[in-house]
């Protein structure tokens, strides 16, 4: 009966120290869970704002384009001044004759600002001040 009883309480102690490791395997699991979760969460935030960032820089981009793009076909009139970007060589007409147009004055130019537009202006180079409209 002693052998029974033994048996017994060993069989109970087992079974109760098989249900502890069960038991705190499942606490483990839970926190892995709770952190991959928490992890997921925290990852998923990050790919959130780095969207938003890109998507912000691609809207400033095209702006930017945009505004370039306006800028790019403004029109000066005369007495106004053309921007000191426009008053480089690779804009300067040097086939002016075949326009059937004389040499501009000493300290003159003819300008073509857009590739697109037909229209030619004839600036002072040392201020960019349009002096006459060609070809509008």
């Amino acid at each position: 009966m002693k052998r029974l009883l033994l048996a017994a309480a060993l069989a109970t102690v087992a079974v109760s120290a098989a249900g502890t490791a069960e038991a705190r395997d499942n606490h483990r699991h839970d926190r892995y869970d709770q952190k991959a979760e928490r992890d997921y969460w925290k990852d998923r935030q990050k790919a959130e704002r780095r969207a938003r960032k890109d998507y912000e820089k691609a809207e400033r981009h095209y702006w930017k384009a945009v505004r370039e793009d306006e800028k790019a076909y403004r029109r000066w009139a005369r007495g106004q001044y053309i921007p000191v970007e426009y008053r480089q060589p690779r804009y300067y007409v040097h086939d002016y004759r075949s326009y059937g147009w004389d040499a501009p004055p000493a300290g003159y130019t003819y300008v073509r600002p857009h590739p697109q537009d037909d229209t030619y202006y004839m600036i002072e180079l040392a201020s960019g001040l349009v002096a006459r409209i060609l070809g509008d």
